[in-house]
């Protein structure tokens, strides 16, 4: 739903916290805000003089909830929320993609990876007695890892002696690198993050990957517009502010160093569907149900 604040339309622009680890949330906000006002710039060259309103970050389950309600116009995403969200409303439409740097080059993918420590000798999947996910509607944090234990031989939830969720990447790397559990799952950047961190300046020492998964598509940015017009409007006007030298600089603030906005769509994220159709998992078992207002 599109607001109107006077004659001028207003767009709520909606992002989850965690959006990226170890930034201040006011650094968060405001990069978020700088980003606003570069679509704002470029609707306006369109001919589209909306005002592009950055609401308080949610969890994903509430903001997910908003796009299915279509009270979100434009959505920072990550993939797994993409996908719940299209579940329920079809107009919720993936039109650009965060571009990472993996492997030394510069792409619209990143990939998630089963980690231990080196102490534990843990060399196959079978050896470990614990594995730490974060939260199950995370693509790199659960989804992506727990298919990967599958296709090795472990089932992600009953081929352990302790199953935790620990509620984010930062905390299960701490949670593997102090002993705490066998093995962890997180994305590519995942222990290079631990090792930026006080207290844990050796993790690319004592940290060993165990498995990488196959690319998984990056975080997108998401309309909900019915109206195809405005659609394509909004994603020129998005994909444009994300490669603006402002845009870049809050891109790489706020979402983990992304290097920029690609056009995309949301064919590009059916291989999550694929993903929890094998693991027999839906949005009921992976997300909680936003709670209710007052």
């Amino acid at each position: 739903m599109i607001a109107t604040k006077g004659a001028r339309p207003m767009l709520k622009l909606v992002y989850y916290p965690w959006i990226t680890q170890n930034v201040p949330a006011q650094d968060i906000a405001a990069s978020i805000g700088a980003f606003a006002h570069e679509i704002e710039q470029r609707l306006a060259a369109a001919g589209q003089p909306d005002t592009v309103q950055v609401m308080p970050p949610v969890d994903v389950p509430v903001q997910v909830a908003q796009v299915i309600a279509g009270t979100a116009d434009i959505a920072l995403m990550n993939p797994l929320g993409l996908v719940f969200a299209r579940a329920k409303n079809p107009n919720a439409e993936a039109v650009a993609v965060a571009k990472r740097i993996i492997d030394g080059k510069v792409g619209v993918s990143y990939f998630a990876q089963l980690y231990a420590h080196k102490k534990t000798a843990i060399r196959a999947f079978k050896d470990a007695k614990s594995v730490g996910f974060g939260v199950p509607f995370s693509t790199s944090n659960f989804l992506v890892p727990a298919l990967m234990l599958l296709n090795g031989g472990v089932h992600p939830l009953l081929g352990f002696g302790s199953v935790s969720f620990l509620g984010g990447h930062d905390v299960v790397a701490r949670a593997v690198y102090n002993g705490q559990v066998d093995v962890g799952a997180g994305h590519d950047g995942v222990i290079v993050d631990l090792s930026n961190q006080r207290g844990y300046g050796d993790a690319l020492d004592v940290l060993v990957q165990l498995k990488r998964s196959d690319p998984i598509p990056s975080d997108p940015v998401v309309v909900t517009t019915p109206d195809a017009t405005k659609r394509n409007v909004l994603k020129q006007a998005i994909v444009a502010a994300g490669n603006t030298p402002a845009g870049l600089t809050a891109l790489a603030k706020f979402w983990g160093n992304a290097q920029g906005l690609q056009d995309t769509t949301s064919a590009a994220y059916a291989v999550l569907t694929t993903a929890m159709d094998t693991l027999k998992l839906g949005a009921s078992e992976l997300m909680p149900p936003p709670p209710k207002t007052p």
